[in-house]
Parts: structure tokens; sequence; C-alpha cells
């Protein structure tokens, strides 16, 4: 098989910021003897000439039209881990491009950051730590702060494989586990997960904690704000390892300073980085990471696996699963017999 007259194999752009030199490894080391393998950590338009001669790009970066437009050869846009807020789904539709993701392969791994960050918010382990670290030994000053999580109610917005991951996870804590979702779990599910679906309002009323594993985009913008934000307990506590945009930041700083929100843990932003000014960073009841959810060593290999695997499906004419597919275009682009 050949990409082109120079090779026998296919070009694979992977271009994001998560692909470090040991990422870099291990991807390589995942790839099939198909793909010739390019990779670039910088994320602006000095990396677009690697995916317009590219047979198929991986990324965690932006693709526009424009760019798909200039990559004639580009067979599948393949994003590394779930999230396609960066990338012109309309436009990729028009220009016959399919576009895939990797369902479910790190909803491991975002679940356990995600029970990571509601303990940490509830018993403010930055501020703790921050203090230690300045020689301040602040035992009593905690107290008032800190909140235990058994027998509280957790909601969760967005019951998908990361959802109900968390919701897994959160099985020995001995919690209340309510649940929003355009779809329904089966009975089986909520059962196994001993979670209850409940309305919008009902989520936001009866969660002590929130934690968001919606998608971003138009749909869900600000779907957190003033308004949602004013329904819940007071003292709850709002955890955000989904999208920046799912959420109003300005609302949810002017809760966490009334007291509203007692704290929150936050991975993702609007937006990414967080502007040097923005009023989060300067504020203890505040847990950060840099969206690093999902961003674990460990998990790189079968990611990897998982796209490379859905790349050789398109070279052998076969379908990707469903669940993978995010853009299936009427009129894909034909590309003729390899040679």
């Amino acid at each position: 098989m050949a990409s082109n007259g120079q090779s026998n194999k296919f070009k694979v752009a992977v271009v994001g910021r998560a692909f470090g030199p040991e990422a870099e490894t291990i991807i390589r080391g995942a790839a099939p003897e198909e793909f010739d393998l390019t990779f670039s950590v910088d994320t602006t338009e000095k990396a677009y000439p690697l995916i317009r001669e590219a047979d198929f790009t991986l990324v965690t970066t932006t693709i526009t039209e424009k760019l798909l437009e200039e990559s004639p050869k580009l067979r599948l846009v393949h994003k590394w881990g779930i999230g396609v807020d960066k990338i012109d789904l309309a436009g990729a539709e028009r220009q016959g491009v399919p576009v895939a993701i990797t369902a479910g392969s790190n909803a491991g791994a975002v679940a356990e950051h995600t029970v990571m960050l509601i303990l940490a918010a509830m018993r403010r382990l930055s501020l703790a730590d921050h203090s230690m670290r300045e020689g301040r030994w602040i035992y009593t000053e905690l107290r008032p702060l800190c909140r235990k999580l058994s027998g509280k109610t957790v909601g969760i917005l967005g019951f998908g494989n990361i959802g109900r991951n968390v919701a897994r996870r959160l099985q020995g804590f001995e919690v209340d586990i309510i649940y929003h979702d355009p779809y329904r779990a089966p009975p089986e599910t909520e059962k196994a997960l001993n979670a209850r679906y409940v309305s919008f309002d009902e989520l936001m009323r009866g969660s002590d904690v929130l934690t968001l594993h919606c998608p971003g985009g138009e749909a869900n913008h600000h779907i957190v704000n003033a308004e949602s934000l004013a329904r819940m307990k007071r003292g709850s506590v709002l955890v955000n390892c989904a999208r920046g945009d799912v959420v109003d930041e300005d609302a949810m700083v002017a809760a966490l300073e009334s007291g509203q929100l007692l704290a929150a843990g936050l991975d993702a932003f609007e937006p990414e980085p967080p502007h040097p000014t923005s009023r989060l960073l300067g504020m203890d009841s505040v847990v950060l990471t840099p969206h690093t959810a999902g961003s674990v060593l460990d998990n790189v290999a079968p990611v990897a696996a998982h796209a490379f695997t859905n790349m050789l499906r398109v070279i052998r004419g076969e379908p990707i699963p469903k669940s993978d597919l995010v853009v299936s275009p009427a009129r894909p682009r034909s590309f003729g017999s390899q040679g």
C-alpha cells in the first residue's frame, strides 16, 4: 500500500500540546507498520504543513474548514479523546472528511480526576497545601471551610461514559447519586450504579456536589449560569471536568464570593489557559488543574491504539463504530487505489 509515489506508508500527523516526548514514544510504539508518523506540539499554523500532507491526522488542536480544504489527501480527522469543539464539523461535512473520536477511552482517567477534585475542593486541599509550604499551620481555620463527602447528594450532569464511570467510582463513598442527561440510562444501568434520573431543575436544586460531564458548544453554552447557580443549595460544590464554556465564569466567581458555592474544582476553563487576570487564580476556595483529567501516561497506548484501529478501518473500507463516528459525510472524498 502507498499513500503517495514516494512512500509505501500512510502519513499520520499527530498534532497537539498533549504529545510530549514520553507520549510520542508510546504512540510510535502503538502505531501499525502501515503508518508513518510526524509530530508537532505546536498547535499554531506552523503545524499545518504536516496536516496538509497527511492521509490521517490525530489531534487535540483546532481544525478549520480552510485547513481541510488545503489537505486533499486527508481521509480522516481523529480527535484524541472525545471533545470536538475545536473541529469545524460542518466544514468537515462540506469537505467530505469524516471525523472520529476515541469514545470511552479516557473515561476512567477523567472519572478518577473528577473524584479527586470533588474531595480536594471539599477539603480545601489547595489552601491546606499552600499554607503548609508558606510555614503556616491553619488547623483551626480549615475546619469551618471543610466538608465530608459521605451523606451528600452528588449530581452528575451528563451521564455518558465519563458520567457513569464517576458514578461507579463513587459507590464506596455512601452518597446519593442523581443525574440528568438528554437520554435516560436503561433501568439496569441506573440500578447497578445506584443512580436516579431527575430533571435539570431537580439536579440543580438537589445536588450538594454538582459535577459536569456534558459536551461543550452551542447546546450547553453557559448552562451553569447565575440563574441555575442560584437554584443550588447554599454551600454546594461545583466540579467541571467537561468544557469551560458550559460554565459562566463570572457567575461562578460571584457564587463563590457570596458563599452560594462553598468551593469548586476546575479542570476546564473559558478561555484556556485562563487569562492571567482571572479572579479564579486568586481564590482559596478553588482547586485548579490545567485540563489534564484524561492526561495519564499509562492511558496513552490504549487511546492511540483506538485511533489507529479506526484509521485502519478507513483504509480497509470498513465502517467506524457509531460511538466513535462524529461526522460521516454524505459525499466523502474519493481516493484512487493504493499503488
